[in-house]
C-alpha cells in the first residue's frame, strides 16, 4: 500500500502531499481540480507507467518546465521510497536512494489496478486494448514473461524494418539470412508469448465470467477465448490479416468458443498443458505461408500481435451486440480479474477508481462496492460527489480550484 504522497507540477497540481490508509480513501471536489491526476501520480509511482500519458512529459503543468513525485509504500518486507522527476530535457528516477533507468524498474512489486469510465473500450475498443490489458496482467504473473514480451516486441520492430526496406528497394540490410535469423528468433519468442497468454486466458477467464455473473445479477452470461490465427480452430482464418475487424469477430466467435484448447495441434497436448512446441512449429508454417505477402506489404501480418481476447454474450461479439449497461459491467468484471491475479502472484493492489460509481445503475453500484469489500484492499476513489458513494469511506480528501 502506498502511505505518503507528495506531487507537484503534474498537470493542474503543485506543492499538494497527503498521507494514506490502508481502508477507503475518496478524493472529492468539483471536475479540473486534480482528482484524476492524484491517481495517476500513485499509479505511476506503483506501476511505472501512467493510465492516460504515453509520454510521460505529458504530464507536466501546460505552464511548468518539470513535475516531481515522491510516495512512500509499506510493502511486506520493508518500506520502499520512490521518487520520479520528469523534465522537457532530462530525468531522474530513483527507489531507495537507487538511480533508476526509467519508472517501468517499478514494475512488479506494488501493484495497482486503475478502474475508469474509459475501461468500456475493454469491450468497445481495437484488439490492441484487450492485448495491452491482457500482457500487464500477464507480467504480474512472472517478471519473465515481461522480458519475454520486450524480446518479442524488439525482434518484431526488427523483423518490420527488414520487410519496409526490402518492399522500398527490393533487398535488405543483412539479406535473406538475416531475415530468416530474426523470423526464427519471432517464432521462438512468439511461441512463448502465446503458451503464456493461453495459460493466462484459461486463468482468467472463469474468474471475468464468475465476476460478471455477480455484477449482472445473473440475467444474463458472458464467456471468454483467447482468439489467435494460429490455433486449429481458427484454421478457417488463414489470411484473417486481411480481414477487417468485425469480420474477423463474426469469423472468429462462430468457433466452438468453449473448445478453443482442445487438440493436441492447436498447441495443447494431451494431459492439458500448453504444447509449447506445437505453438512453434505452427507459428513456423504460417510464416511460411505468408512469406510472399509479408514482403509486398512490409510489415509482419501474423504473430501474437495480432490476436485478441475475445468476450462474447450469447452467440454474438460484446464489442458489437453488447449495450453499454453489459459492457461496463464486463469491463469492471475484467479489472476484478486483474485484482486476483495480481493479489495470487504479487500483493494486493491498490486499487484506484476514478469516478466509476456515476456510470452504473444502484444494483451494478452496490455489488462493485460488495466486491471491494470482500478484496480488503488500499481503495483510493475519485469523484466529485460524496453522495455518490455506496458505503462510507474511511478518510476524505477535499479539493477545489486554486
Amino acid at each position: 500500500m502506498i502511505s505518503k504522497i507528495y506531487i507537484d507540477g503534474v498537470r493542474s497540481i503543485a506543492g499538494f502531499e497527503t498521507e494514506f490508509g490502508p481502508g477507503i480513501t475518496v478524493v472529492h471536489g468539483p471536475n479540473g481540480c486534480g482528482k484524476t491526476s492524484i491517481l495517476e501520480s500513485v499509479h505511476l509511482l506503483a506501476q511505472g507507467f501512467s493510465f492516460r500519458a504515453r509520454d510521460l512529459k505529458e504530464m507536466i503543468a501546460w505552464n511548468g518546465d518539470e513535475f516531481i513525485l515522491r510516495g512512500s509504500f509499506d510493502d511486506s518486507d520493508q518500506g520502499v521510497k520512490r521518487g520520479i522527476r520528469v523534465g522537457r530535457r532530462s530525468s531522474d528516477v530513483r527507489e531507495n536512494g537507487e538511480n533508476l533507468k526509467s519508472p517501468t524498474a517499478f514494475f512488479g512489486r506494488m501493484p495497482a489496478v486503475v478502474m475508469q469510465p474509459s475501461d468500456i473500450e475493454l469491450l468497445r475498443g481495437a484488439p490492441e486494448v484487450r492485448r495491452r490489458w491482457l500482457d500487464e496482467i500477464l507480467c504480474y504473473r512472472s517478471q519473465a514473461n515481461a522480458s519475454v514480451l520486450k524480446r518479442y516486441r524488439r525482434v518484431l520492430q526488427q523483423r518490420n524494418q527488414w520487410l519496409r526496406q526490402y518492399k522500398r528497394d527490393g533487398v535488405a540490410t543483412g539479406g535473406e539470412d538475416l531475415f530468416h535469423v530474426l523470423t526464427e528468433q519471432l517464432v521462438d519468442l512468439g511461441a512463448k508469448l502465446w503458451a503464456t497468454r493461453i495459460e493466462l486466458s484459461k486463468e482468467i477467464s472463469p474468474i471475468i465470467t464468475g465476476y460478471y455473473r455477480k455484477l449482472s445479477g445473473g440475467v444474463d452470461e458472458i464467456a471468454c477465448a483467447y482468439k489467435s490465427s494460429i490455433l486449429k480452430e481458427l484454421d478457417a482464418l488463414d489470411g484473417a490479416e486481411f480481414l477487417d475487424d468485425s469480420e474477423l469477430d463474426k469469423a472468429a466467435m462462430a468457433a466452438d468458443r468453449s473448445g478453443l484448447y482442445i487438440a493436441s495441434d492447436s498447441g495443447e497436448s494431451e494431459d492439458g498443458s500448453v504444447d509449447e512446441n506445437a505453438l512453434r512449429e505452427a507459428y513456423r508454417r504460417k510464416l511460411a505461408g505468408l512469406e510472399f505477402a509479408e514482403k509486398i506489404q512490409g510489415i509482419t501480418l501474423s504473430g501474437p500481435h495480432k490476436d485478441d481476447l475475445g468476450v462474447c454474450i450469447g452467440e454474438s461479439e460484446m464489442r458489437t451486440a453488447g449495450s453499454q449497461g453489459q459492457c461496463r459491467c464486463a469491463a469492471v468484471a475484467m479489472r476484478f480479474a486483474a485484482v486476483d491475479v495480481a493479489t495470487r502472484y504479487l500483493n494486493k493492489p491498490i486499487l484506484l477508481l476514478d469516478d466509476i460509481f456515476a456510470e452504473l445503475d444502484v444494483k451494478r453500484r452496490d455489488a462493485v462496492a460488495n466486491l471491494i469489500g470482500e478484496k480488503a484492499c488500499q481503495v483510493i476513489i475519485a469523484t466529485p460527489q460524496l453522495e455518490e458513494m455506496p458505503f462510507t469511506p474511511d478518510a476524505e480528501i477535499g479539493l477545489s480550484h486554486k
